[in-house]
Formats: C-alpha cells, sequence, structure tokens
C-alpha cells in the first residue's frame, strides 16, 4: 500500500482529491465535521421534498471528469436546463443580463439615463487609466452608474453585509466579466460565439440531489479500501522537522490521532491556520481575523401547487427583500417533491450570530411569506410545512485587503512540506463545484509527483479561461 494521505473536509473538492488517490492505491483518510459528505453540497431530505444548501449544476469543459462522474452515477445523473431571471421593480429580467431586455422593460427616462451613464462608462475606459479597487469602481466602469445603482449595488450589499465601495474589485473580475453590454449586444446579433459558463443552460444534476453525488462518491471511495470519518472536527496538527505527521480531530467528544505522511486540507484556511501549535503571533491572528465567511440562512417551504413558475433561479436585487435568491428545487429535478407537489427555497445571507441568523423558524417564515407576496409569490395558503438550514462558511468576503491577508497564511503553511491547500474554502475563493473537484483531482495528481520541489509552493490549474490559484506545499 502507498502513503497514507489525510484529506480534511469532504465537500466536493476533498472527495474527488480522495477519489482521485484511491483509484491509484493511495491509503487515504477523510475527516469530515458534518454528519455528511458534500460539504456545500449537501441535500437534505425532509418529508419526501429534497433540498441542496444552495443551488447546484454539475457542468464542466474538463471531459475526462465529466465522463468520470457520468460512469459514476449510470441512470441517477439527468440533464437539465437552466432558466434564471431578475426580479426588480415589479419586472421580471433575463439573467444574464440582456441590453435588448433592460431596453423593452425599462422606462425610456431610466434607459435614456442607463445609456447614457453607459456610454460615459465606455469613453472614460477609453481615455482615462484609472485603477480598479473596489467592486462598485470595477462595475460603474464598465456598465455605468445607473445599472450599477439598479442591478448591483443593493443586490451585492445584500449579499455581502458590506457596501460595494468594501468589496475588491477581484470579485466582479472573476464573476462578472463575461456580462458587458457589448458582449450581450454581440450574441445577439450573433457576431460572437461560443458559450461561456454564464450562459450555459445545460448541465448534469443527479436525480436525487447534488449530494447524491458525493454520497456516491464517498460510497466509492470507501468501496477502493479507503475511509470517511464523518463527525469528526479538526482541531491540531503534530509537527516533526516542519512535515505533519499527525492530526488529532474530535469525534463524539474524544479527541482522536491519525498518522499520515501527506495532508490535502479542503477546511476554512483560517481554521486550518488554528490547528497549527505555536502560531499565534499578534501578527498571524491579525491575518486570520481579517479572513471573514458570509453565511447562509436557507428556508425550505413545502408547497402543495404543481409548480410556482418555470424559473431555477430568481435573483432578488432590492435591499428590501430579505432574500437573495428563490429557487424552485422542482426544476433541477422531477424527484425533489412529491407527484402534484413543489417545493421553494429561499437563500438569505447574514452573518454567524446576527438578527436573521438567531431569528426564530416562525419569525422568518413570516418575513418571507410576505416579501414573496409583494414579489408576486402569494403561497401563504398553500405551505404545508417548512423548516431551515444554515451555513457558517458560505461566502469568502472579498475585502479590498483579503489578497495581503490570504498570502500571509499561504507563506505560513509553505514552512511546512506535505501540506496542500485547495478548494472554496482552503484557498479563500468563491468557486463553482466542478473547479473545487478540479482542484481536488490536481492536488492529488500533484502528490503524486515523485519529483515535487519546494519551488512549485504556489501552482496554477487552468480552468474556464482563468488561473484558479492552489496554494500547495508538497515534498
Amino acid at each position: 500500500m502507498k502513503g497514507k494521505v489525510l484529506v480534511l473536509g469532504g465537500g466536493p473538492c476533498g472527495l474527488s482529491a480522495a477519489w482521485e488517490l484511491s483509484k491509484h492505491g493511495y491509503n487515504v483518510t477523510v475527516l469530515e465535521k458534518e454528519s455528511k459528505v458534500g460539504g456545500l453540497c449537501i441535500t437534505n431530505e425532509y418529508n419526501g421534498y429534497r433540498f441542496d444548501l444552495g443551488g447546484h449544476r454539475f457542468i464542466s469543459k474538463n471531459r475526462e471528469m465529466v465522463e468520470d462522474v457520468r460512469t459514476m452515477m449510470g441512470s441517477e445523473l439527468l440533464t437539465s436546463s437552466r432558466k434564471s431571471v431578475i426580479l426588480l421593480k415589479g419586472k421580471v429580467f433575463e439573467y444574464p443580463l440582456s441590453a435588448k431586455d433592460i431596453f423593452l422593460k425599462m422606462d425610456m427616462w431610466t434607459n435614456a439615463k442607463a445609456f447614457m451613464s453607459y456610454l460615459v462608462a465606455a469613453f472614460s475606459r477609453m481615455f482615462v487609466r484609472k485603477r480598479e479597487v473596489s467592486f462598485e469602481d470595477w462595475i460603474v466602469r464598465r456598465f455605468g452608474r445607473t445599472l450599477y445603482n439598479l442591478f448591483f449595488c443593493p443586490y451585492t450589499e445584500k449579499l455581502w453585509g458590506i457596501s460595494p465601495g468594501e468589496i475588491s474589485s477581484d470579485w466582479a473580475s472573476q464573476r462578472i466579466s463575461l456580462l458587458n453590454l457589448k458582449d450581450v449586444l454581440f450574441r445577439l446579433l450573433k457576431l460572437k460565439r461560443g458559450t461561456p459558463r454564464t450562459y450555459a443552460k445545460g448541465y448534469y444534476y443527479p436525480k436525487k440531489g447534488i449530494g447524491q453525488m458525493f454520497d456516491i462518491m464517498g460510497g466509492e471511495i470507501e468501496n477502493m479500501g479507503s475511509r470517511v470519518v464523518l463527525n469528526a472536527e479538526v482541531v491540531g496538527v503534530n509537527i516533526n522537522n516542519n512535515a505533519i505527521t499527525g492530526v488529532r480531530y474530535l469525534k463524539d467528544g474524544v479527541e482522536e490521532m491519525i498518522d499520515c505522511d501527506a495532508v490535502i486540507s479542503t477546511i476554512s484556511l483560517p481554521d486550518l491556520i488554528n490547528t497549527f501549535p505555536a502560531h499565534l503571533t499578534a501578527d498571524m491572528e491579525k491575518h486570520i481575523s481579517s479572513l471573514k465567511f458570509r453565511a447562509v440562512r436557507f428556508l425550505n417551504i413545502l408547497v402543495d401547487m404543481p409548480d410556482i413558475s418555470d424559473n431555477t433561479w430568481m435573483y432578488v436585487s432590492e435591499g428590501k427583500y430579505i432574500m437573495t435568491r428563490i429557487q424552485e428545487p422542482k426544476r433541477r429535478s422531477p424527484f425533489s417533491a412529491p407527484e402534484g407537489k413543489t417545493s421553494i427555497m429561499l437563500e438569505i445571507p447574514c452573518n454567524e450570530g446576527d438578527e436573521v441568523w438567531s431569528c426564530p423558524k416562525v419569525d422568518l417564515l413570516e418575513r418571507c411569506l410576505k416579501d414573496l407576496k409583494d414579489l408576486g409569490l402569494d403561497i401563504r395558503d398553500k405551505v404545508v410545512d417548512y423548516f431551515t438550514t444554515s451555513v457558517t462558511h458560505g461566502y469568502p468576503v472579498y475585502t479590498l485587503d483579503y489578497v495581503e491577508h490570504r498570502q500571509k497564511l499561504f507563506q505560513f503553511l509553505e514552512r511546512y512540506e506535505n501540506i496542500i491547500t485547495c478548494g472554496r474554502q482552503g484557498t479563500f475563493r468563491y468557486i463553482f463545484m466542478d473547479i473545487a473537484m478540479e482542484m481536488g483531482i490536481a492536488a492529488a495528481q500533484h502528490l503524486m509527483l515523485d519529483t515535487m520541489s519546494k519551488k512549485d509552493a504556489i501552482h496554477h490549474m487552468r480552468s474556464e479561461n482563468e488561473l484558479i490559484e492552489v496554494s500547495s506545499v508538497t515534498s
């Protein structure tokens, strides 16, 4: 048997790493804090209804990975089509934004202001050099102030809980680079071909929710002789000569220890650093505390109706509404609700411990039903039951100085020779599920190389025409 590898975190990235290593005969143990695998891609089942933690889909340009997943899932993998819209001021707009749609649905005065501010922004970009520091800078320079105020500012502030002027422009360039109006116009006029991910309609989705994919993957990992340990919270690492020799974790209130030759970590980067001995200098504490995550609370409602809309996602831009997105799970898989019934899931950003996080579920339901009615979705008399779920590490918050703090934590890890950090939590990047899976596979392949040098401490993986940074330190 080959070397012992510990994978910290059983989400898409960690499981994909363990899956790849197990295929090649490695002795792998996955330590997962929760009672089931999947991380942010868990599916909860309740009285015959299924709800993901958020809305997920499987789509990737990595053909090999897609074929591996299709083989693994067999007939349990469906093909589906996405339709998303933006709800704003009593109107329904296409998502991604369409110039034609905006023009047809906005009043002439708003259209005139939007067009003029867009022209001003376009000419400003051509003739005025300006550093784009914040999300606000980036959007206004490409869309103009009017569209920024309408579509981007209220939604972004609600999602992150801070002003868009305090959010790094990295967030916009990473997530909204394909939504500029020029690109939309080219596509409307059929002058530009190809389908970037943001525009892609078709995708794969498991019959029983996205979590089914990782339940099956976890089973395959164990069938190949590796282990998945649930309810295992990592609390410490043992170090010898700048190498990790073991990891300590709590299970059922008892601390246990497992030795290892290498570690792949997909848990929160600050949480990982906190497991190392003798790290708590004042400087390190500053960097750890400066990397923050936005929590999310989900309100899952069972509805006695055949359907609510034909939309997969409905984005709610206005700040007066508590939710940012509305999903009807049945639109991803008809197996998400009993026949003749449907359900709705509301995504509500918050901070751990704040008013929304602590709100009694009955009060949260009442608030959301009022918001839904105002949005044209009056389901009060059709509610069968409801429940809430939540995650503490939903979104890494891209503050203006997050890169500096993240890099300091990466530099701390460089002194240890046998650890790789990857995934959304491990690299503090808001990435798609399939990119996280690719990161896990790349980390596993990285470990399998016999001639790895420390000069490769930061390596990059190309995906979707962008470079996703992976912090890795291996021997």
